[in-house]
């Protein structure tokens, strides 16, 4: 049970600098409040300055994240907090505390959360254009993705209720798990009321961001897939099966593409009258694809590889039989590239199912 009062929490990596700046802001405007509060600095697990003698001399709870990145650092920060209501904002100053009276009341209006937002009337944010477009790109097409009904959903300065946070399971090692942790809210309370405080964005005041551009476009780019599954699924088991299928279905189309282009390539030429040979052909170069992009990229299964290989192949050659047998049987009947297309996609559905349950069972 946690005790009425506020969390305040900053993620704090190499910010000593800028916490001798933030902290007795950060005590003020709590103050301000009328609640009772802690303030919580995480840092990395080696740190790299001295926020650890800060903290002390501004009397603050100081600990040391216990997993590895930004998402770690959030996740450690929740276990620890000891009040009901859970504050988060930058500890780089581009956050001002003065905003935290507003959110506060905003948060006692009845939301289930509130965000300190850049792009609601009265928002104003100092980053850079580059920085701009890709934070407003980004926030429209999680809000699509994930329906989520905020404007601002990229910004870390957020007033949760603890025992939601608590119970709230996310994986997310980057600034992803800022839209995961809202879809998993919405996920366990469907009607979850968002609520919006105008803020100014300013630039960090010392230091230079953490925050790597590649590795972060990346994540994001798994987080928008991984995410968008998790909230067409609806458990994390059902999401897997949904990444499965769906990455299958993308390395099978691949395939599927290379099969039948070299099959029309072949029957185009020397093999004109020699339709099942051509069709071997294609299979086996599909094959050689698929086989490789699902073991090692869908699947992730790097162990066993010469029995996956067997038992791919062996599904595989099932498959081929099958989708032979049928245009030798079929080709007389119909047009040769409508008859492929139809029997890749039957085929195909037996194949997953089939390689899902035998060669990557475990």
């Amino acid at each position: 049970m946690y005790k009425e009062g506020i969390s305040a929490v900053l993620l704090a990596y190499g910010e000593a600098d800028n916490l001798r700046h933030l902290l007795p802001r950060l005590k003020t405007n709590l103050q301000k409040t009328g609640e009772a509060f802690e303030i919580v600095v995480v840092d990395a697990k080696d740190p790299i300055d001295d926020s650890s003698a800060v903290c002390a001399s501004f009397d603050v709870i100081y600990v040391n994240q216990e997993e590895p990145h930004f998402g770690g650092a959030f996740r450690t920060a929740i276990r620890y907090a000891r009040y009901n209501k859970f504050l988060i904002m930058d500890a780089d100053g581009s956050h001002n505390p003065d905003v935290i009276p507003a959110i506060h009341r905003k948060f006692y209006e009845g939301y289930d959360l509130v965000i300190g937002s850049r792009y609601v009337k009265g928002g104003v944010t100092n980053d850079s254009k580059l920085s701009i477009l890709m934070s407003r790109t980004l926030n429209f097409i999680f809000r699509i993705c994930l329906g989520i009904k905020a404007h601002d959903i990229s910004t870390d300065f957020r007033m949760y209720h603890t025992e939601q946070l608590i119970e709230t399971e996310t994986h997310c090692k980057h600034y992803d798990v800022l839209q995961e942790v809202l879809l998993q809210l919405k996920m366990r309370k469907p009607d979850m009321k968002i609520g919006e405080v105008p803020i100014t964005f300013n630039k960090r005041l010392a230091g230079e961001s953490k925050r790597q551009l590649i590795p972060f476009i990346l994540s994001y780019i798994r987080s928008l897939f991984n995410l968008t599954l998790l909230r067409m699924a609806g458990t994390k088991k059902r999401q897997e099966l949904y990444r499965n299928i769906l990455l299958y279905l993308m390395f099978g189309l691949i395939a599927a593409g290379i099969d039948y282009f070299v099959f029309v390539l072949l029957i185009s030429g020397s093999f004109a009258n020699r339709a099942e040979i051509a069709n071997i052909i294609g299979a086996v170069c599909g094959f050689v694809f698929t086989f490789s992009t699902n073991t090692f990229l869908n699947f992730k299964k790097n162990d066993r590889i010469l029995q996956r290989l067997i038992s791919y192949g062996s599904i595989t050659i099932l498959g081929l039989i099958v989708s032979t047998g049928a245009i030798s049987l079929l080709k007389e009947t119909m047009d040769l590239k409508i008859l492929k297309v139809l029997v890749l996609v039957g085929i195909a559905a037996i194949q997953f199912a089939l390689n899902r349950l035998i060669t990557y069972r475990a």
